[in-house]
């Protein structure tokens, strides 16, 4: 138990998304009545993944509330390593609230990418934050003058993934890796305060 408070108070931005996620993952579970596809028959699912359509009819909370949801049980744990992981480093470099941030306006990203090119195509996970995160290490690693080949490499690998895998959202990662870019180079440029080197 400990360890557990340790860790959330090590970086609790990640941990409470990571909680929700989880959180969300199980409600929607018990409402399919299936832990290996919990979003095909789940209320709370369909009222919280991304479509083009469900925005225009009023639901823009929809931007954001999509990188909750989670298809099966492979995605989501997965997804919750990377952002655990990638979080964690990140929150321990710029602090809670410039990941907290970077979380939301990454998945708004995200889900702008996947309504204006796959518009009817539902979309949700927490992945294009974590193509965020991404853009955002590269951005740390050029702060303090480290290897970029790391990080790009890292994106390049997981972009080649996305393509060879059907029912992934290219664009919804897109969105996420582009709105990624441009916080990291906000960070970049004023690395001399937000950057806490160790």
């Amino acid at each position: 138990m400990d360890r557990i408070r340790h860790w959330v108070s090590g970086a609790p931005a990640t941990s409470v998304f990571i909680i929700a996620c989880v959180v969300v993952y199980l409600v929607t579970a018990a409402q399919s009545g299936s832990l290996t596809a919990p979003a095909a028959g789940s209320p709370l699912a369909w009222d919280l993944v991304v479509t083009r359509p469900s925005v225009e009819a009023g639901g823009w909370w929809r931007l954001a509330t999509s990188a909750l949801v989670h298809l099966g049980v492979t995605h989501i744990v997965l997804n919750m390593l990377l952002i655990g992981l990638v979080g964690r480093d990140l929150e321990r470099s710029y602090g809670s609230v410039v990941v907290a941030v970077g979380m939301l306006l990454t998945a708004l990203g995200g889900s702008v990418g996947s309504v204006f090119m796959d518009p009817y195509t539902a979309m949700g996970g927490a992945s294009t934050i974590g193509y965020g995160m991404f853009a955002m290490l590269v951005a740390r690693s050029a702060s303090r003058r480290e290897d970029l080949r790391g990080p790009v490499t890292l994106i390049i690998v997981n972009l080649v993934f996305t393509l060879a895998s059907p029912g992934v959202s290219l664009w919804g990662h897109i969105g996420g890796l582009v709105v990624g870019a441009v916080i990291g180079a906000v960070l970049y440029l004023g690395r001399g305060r937000l950057l806490r080197t160790r």
